[in-house]
């Protein structure tokens, strides 16, 4: 039940319902791509990641927001490296589809 209301929360954020408008476009792509299903598999799975990722940054931010909703230096670099982490997981994801290209 708690999970459930954590994803209807999340539903409310911009970024990840971009995330989730991408992944209606990636996840047809991939599926439908002749790829190999271990490279299929590493882009769906990175996906998920990236999705799981957003949520743990959603999470940290309004942890950050109910400590202190003035601006402080120490709250941003915290937003920021949670955003960073979001970050890493869509240049991989990144990377992966630019990769099925070639292959």
């Amino acid at each position: 039940k708690n999970s459930i209301n954590g994803l209807r929360l999340v539903l409310k954020e911009n970024s990840f319902i971009l995330e989730l408008i991408g992944g209606a476009i990636l996840i047809p792509y991939v599926i439908f791509s002749d790829i190999s299903i271990i490279f299929k598999l590493s882009i769906i799975i990175t996906y998920i990641l990236l999705l799981a990722f957003e949520l743990f940054n959603t999470a940290i931010e309004k942890i950050c927001n109910k400590i202190n909703k003035n601006y402080d230096e120490d709250i941003k670099a915290i937003k920021d490296l949670s955003s960073s982490a979001v970050f890493i997981v869509l240049f991989l994801l990144i990377i992966l589809i630019i990769f099925s290209f070639f292959i």
